[in-house]
């Protein structure tokens, strides 16, 4: 091939070039457009989904929430404070023969009542009546001699010294006589009060002294109870008034009255406590010496004072609220001043009205926008 021709060819091989080059760049640049736009439209929809995963849901409607209600009333609240002690008997006797003898016969029975000047134990008599019967001749043969000296004496025929030795022997005989009286008397052994033989020491055949007690007796039919106040609480106490005292040894529930019997104005010795003497009536002898009791005292009295359940009354951020429930259970949050509380009922000074309907449970839960369910 000519060298012309060659030419020929390489200038319309360019020239054909130069005309396909603006058509190769268009379409790369509209390739790298479209790989721009699906990797737009994939950031967009990266970010939509995680728009939507990152995004809070849609709050659903707030739940009714449980309450129980209880209507504010006008009460009588005692605040009570708790006090223990051991039941003793008011009335106990320790028997001591007068006089030591043998004893011939026991009539006290452990456990047997008995009533004042009843016979508990005989001791023998012999001597005491030997011992009698010679006291008694001795003291005839000295008031014999005595009236025998004083007619001399009055006459002049005896000195004053011999009348006064005569009346001095007939006062030592009179006595001696009126002792072996009472020492025989003495021989039978009686109750000093009425209750109940808690010990019987004597035994026939053994001798009764004065060294030990032979027979105990206690009376049952009232019981003291000894304790303690705190300072807290003396003021507010005062002789005759009523307490309940409570013997769970008895009865769980039962609860007896018993009165204020003696209360000291200051604490005993060595103690920060006010003693103080509770008295309870026993008549059909169930509480019994020894047993543990409770005694519950009125420490604050309000009377016909506003009052809704003490589990009511709540704090929150620091104020006392009570909830309430309108006619169509609309939820009001009420700042309230309380005053005596007894763990069951609680005095409202303000905030509440009688007849209002208070929430006592769930009212944690509650704010003013609330929705409540009540429950029976």
């Amino acid at each position: 091939m000519s060298d012309e021709n060659r030419n020929g060819q390489e200038t319309a091989v360019s020239a054909a070039a130069e005309k396909t080059a603006p058509r190769r760049r268009v379409g790369r640049t509209l390739k790298w457009i479209a790989a721009l736009l699906v990797i737009a439209l994939l950031a967009m929809a990266g970010f939509r989904i995680a728009a939507d995963k990152l995004a809070p849901e849609e709050e659903a409607e707030e739940a009714a929430v449980n309450v129980r209600v209880a209507t504010a009333v006008v009460a009588d609240i005692d605040s009570n404070s708790i006090l223990t002690g051991r039941l003793e008997a008011v009335e106990e006797a320790i028997v001591i023969p007068k006089i030591p003898g043998e004893v011939t016969r026991v009539y006290a029975e452990l456990g047997a009542r008995v009533d004042k000047g009843e016979k508990l134990f005989e001791m023998n008599k012999d001597q005491m009546m030997t011992a009698r019967n010679q006291a008694k001749i001795a003291y005839n043969d000295a008031a014999t001699n005595l009236t025998r000296v004083e007619t001399l004496y009055a006459e002049g025929a005896v000195p004053l010294q011999m009348y006064e030795q005569a009346r001095s022997a007939f006062d030592m005989a009179r006595e001696s006589y009126a002792a072996a009286g009472d020492a025989l008397d003495n021989a039978i052994v009686t109750a000093p009060i009425s209750g109940h033989i808690t010990s019987v020491n004597v035994s026939v055949g053994g001798m009764a002294s004065q060294a030990s007690p032979a027979v105990t007796i206690s009376n049952i039919d009232k019981l003291e109870i000894n304790t303690g106040l705190s300072e807290n609480m003396i003021n507010k106490v005062k002789i005759g008034d009523t307490v309940g005292v409570r013997v769970k040894s008895v009865s769980e529930d039962a609860s007896f009255n018993g009165v204020v019997t003696a209360l000291a104005p200051a604490p005993a010795v060595g103690s920060l406590t006010y003693p103080i003497v509770i008295t309870l009536e026993n008549p059909d002898e169930a509480v019994k010496p020894g047993m543990f009791a409770e005694v519950t005292i009125a420490a604050d009295r309000a009377r016909a004072v506003l009052a809704v359940p003490s589990k009511a009354v709540f704090i929150r951020a620091g104020r006392q609220i009570a909830v309430t429930l309108d006619a169509e259970n609309r939820v009001a949050l009420n700042d309230v001043t309380t005053g005596v509380d007894n763990g069951e009922l609680i005095e409202i000074k303000s905030g509440l009205k009688e007849g209002d309907r208070v929430v006592t449970e769930g009212q944690s839960y509650l704010n003013a926008s609330s929705k409540v369910n009540i429950v029976e």
